[in-house]
């Protein structure tokens, strides 16, 4: 009988895997349900510990009353992020509307062929010629045909309105889109911050690691969220001034493109440059020599320290990593997730770093007594 009981009854170790692996499915079929709204969940995730400390004052000034801080939590985050956000955007939109229609007038007015005229573009264009020449010369048996220049130039203009024209319809259909995602983003950071305490404590207490580890790992979460947070929002907006305040100065839709500069400063490597560069030529172009030099060294010096200075001092002082890793964090971040992954790119580094620190914590004696063996 004795041994009868122990063949049916399994052991406490069997027991242990079997609901381990239960809960392993579980969870994998709660991920699969909310996958679609993982980035307006994680993005309420990161607003709320950025936010938490903040709460948490109001939360005891008003004596506990956890509803109406959340309220009034969420008020404060839609003032401080998403209003001037939405009223930056739109007047950005009217002043790319009114901008594409100067364009379109400006070609129907012949402006491409008044361009052509000028004795700066026409130099460039006979020089232009003259090495196309020479280069025929030197490939005889290879056949190029002469490059019409306006032709191209009007082409491409074409192409350009017909693209942005496509890009506005897009934006108009995905807005629909926006609005839900950030009205669920609302939503989860209300019941986040409302319970931040207790979900953080329920989290904690079902991890195995020690209190003093477990706090490290959320005091990085804390840091890095902050730091990357921060340091994206303050870089943009301070690039995004200042070269559309230059823009502005030299005649051209400064608050259009300071915006559009604000979120091409979130593109590691090129930047700022997308739009810089293009300014600077049409503005040579058009003959405005001076005008162009100084859109070039004004986003080279003023704007483009900015980004290796603003962006570095704030995500190195609150992530605690290098310049060079925090790159390559965001640089890898993007590639795999989109642009959210400026976010998670350095949060999961952050995490990896404290997680080694505890690891060599841990087993310090026994890799010290490998290194000296």
């Amino acid at each position: 009988m004795k041994n009868k009981k122990k063949l049916t009854e399994p052991d406490s170790q069997s027991r242990h895997y079997f609901l381990i692996a239960l809960l392993g499915v579980a969870l994998f079929g709660c991920f699969k349900i909310i996958q679609p709204y993982l980035g307006p969940i994680i993005l309420a995730l990161i607003f709320a510990i950025v936010f938490h400390p903040i709460h948490a004052r109001i939360e005891k000034k008003l004596k506990n009353r956890k509803s109406l801080t959340a309220t009034i939590s969420c008020v404060l985050l839609m003032t401080a992020f998403v209003m001037p956000l939405f009223m930056i955007t739109a007047a950005a939109i009217q002043q790319g509307i009114e901008s594409a229609r100067s364009i379109i007038e400006w070609v129907n007015q012949g402006g491409i062929d008044i361009l052509m005229q000028k004795p700066f573009v026409a130099t460039l264009i006979e020089q232009f010629h003259e090495r196309f020449i020479q280069f025929q010369k030197l490939f005889p048996d290879l056949k190029f045909q002469k490059m019409d220049i306006a032709a191209k130039m009007m082409g491409f203009s074409s192409w350009m309105l017909s693209f942005l024209t496509d890009q506005a319809t897009i934006i108009i259909k995905n807005l629909t889109l926006m609005v839900g995602n950030f009205v669920l983003m609302l939503f989860v950071f209300f019941f986040l911050i409302k319970d931040y305490d207790s979900i953080v404590d329920g989290i904690l207490h079902l991890s195995p690691l020690s209190t003093t580890q477990e706090q490290r790992i959320l005091n990085r979460i804390k840091d890095v969220s902050s730091s990357a947070l921060l340091g994206t929002l303050v870089t943009g907006v301070a690039q995004g001034a200042a070269g559309g305040f230059a823009l502005w100065l030299c005649g051209l839709p400064g608050l259009f493109w300071g915006a559009v500069m604000a979120f091409a400063s979130l593109i590691p490597i090129v930047g700022t440059a997308l739009i810089w560069i293009p300014a600077a030529l049409y503005l040579v172009i058009a003959g405005r020599l001076g005008a162009g030099l100084f859109i070039a060294i004004w986003c080279l010096v003023i704007v483009g320290m900015m980004d290796n200075v603003v962006r570095p001092l704030f995500m190195k002082g609150g992530a605690d990593m290098s310049t060079a890793l925090i790159f390559l964090s965001i640089l890898g971040g993007i590639n795999l997730f989109g642009i959210m992954g400026i976010l998670y790119g350095p949060l999961l580094f952050g995490i990896a770093l404290v997680l080694l620190y505890i690891y060599e914590a841990e087993y310090g004696e026994f890799l010290s007594h490998q290194d000296r063996n």
